[in-house]
């Protein structure tokens, strides 16, 4: 009987690669930590991998958490023929599909994906193209793989600004074009640190509860906001995101003393819904947790199981328990938001 491992090790470069396993087969691996937790992303293509790199800078950092432990397979396939470059809004083309426990992406000629959200594991095959531009495939990709997997395993998430006084948090919310982001940005030239301007994420940690932001100390502004702020304006990228552009700016950039870079423990909150009016002078007026709860519905999970909400809004409710709850209205002198922020603490 002949050595069959001699013969497959004589055989196997003539082989057909018809599955393209010999291929796909990853060479490389890059580890990162999102929250804590270890995330291990598997490669045949190096370049690709900057992509982890990339987001891992987007989230709070945070002491090293073993408990989970999870795993993205960024697969390059050698198509025939190559489509062209991605283009630059391939972000309106993006399709999402999923059930249960799966997500599906499908990003057309350049790349598809699939998630098993309970597992923590991704497999992705994106096209030569896509895969040369590590920024567009962390912005498409790993941002909504990243974020499926941590609602999955124990955090909850809003989307709100949240800046850090004195190791207090002031948590704004609003609806879109309210000015949610000039108010933070206002504020921080006057002693806050930044969170976060899009996402915050809560979870329990040894009976405690801790609030992480993404993306961590950026801002993202509306075209028509650029001119109040001419020194952003200047250190502003163009980022697409869905029906719009919008022009981001990392606060490092101007002073990395504003950015809370670590997780923080929750002790005091105090949680503002913003409104605008066109009065000069900003106030401040009682808001109850009844006109809050359906803010939180709107701004929090997008639609999912009944389990999963029911566990969202678990860590939510404990952290209202720290937090003082107010309706501001955002008038049109600077001066006067600040003196009105302020007056919380």
């Amino acid at each position: 009987m002949p050595d069959k491992n001699k013969l497959y090790l004589k055989y196997k470069d003539q082989m057909e690669d018809f599955w393209s396993r010999r291929f796909n087969t990853p060479k490389f691996e890059q580890s990162i930590r999102i929250f804590g937790h270890p995330v291990t992303f598997h490669s045949n293509h190096e370049q690709v991998l900057k992509s982890a790199a990339l987001a891992e800078q987007m989230y709070s950092t945070s002491a090293p958490q073993p408990d989970l432990d999870w795993d993205v397979y960024l697969t390059v396939h050698n198509l025939d023929p190559k489509p062209a470059a991605a283009p630059k809004r391939l972000v309106d083309q993006v399709k999402y599909s999923g059930a249960d426990n799966w997500l599906s992406i499908d990003l057309g000629e350049w790349g598809n994906c699939f998630v098993d959200m309970e597992r923590g594991q991704a497999y992705a095959v994106l096209s030569p193209a896509l895969a040369e531009k590590p920024e567009q495939v962390c912005l498409l990709l790993l941002n909504t793989i990243l974020t499926n997997f941590l609602t999955r395993h124990g955090y909850s998430m809003l989307h709100a600004s949240a800046l850090i006084y004195d190791e207090n948090i002031l948590l704004l919310q609003a609806s879109h074009g309210t000015g949610k982001s000039t108010t933070a940005l206002r504020l921080l030239e006057h002693g806050y640190k930044l969170l976060s301007d899009g996402q915050v994420y809560i979870c329990q940690r040894e009976n405690k509860l801790w609030m992480g932001g993404f993306p961590a100390g950026s801002i993202k502004l509306r075209s028509d906001m650029l001119p109040f702020f001419p020194t952003v304006a200047t250190l502003s990228r163009e980022e697409p995101v869905r029906s719009e552009i919008k022009h981001r700016v990392d606060i490092k950039d101007i002073n990395p003393l504003n950015i809370q870079k670590e997780m923080i423990r929750i002790k005091r909150i105090e949680y503002c819904l913003l409104e605008r009016w066109d009065k000069s002078k900003s106030v401040i007026e009682p808001l109850s947790e009844a006109e809050l709860w359906p803010e939180i519905m709107l701004n929090s999970l997008l639609y999912d199981t009944p389990e999963l909400w029911n566990e969202n809004l678990n860590r939510i409710d404990l952290m209202l328990g720290h937090a003082n709850l107010h309706r501001l209205k955002i008038g049109t002198s600077e001066n006067e938001i600040i003196k009105t922020v302020n007056g919380l603490w």
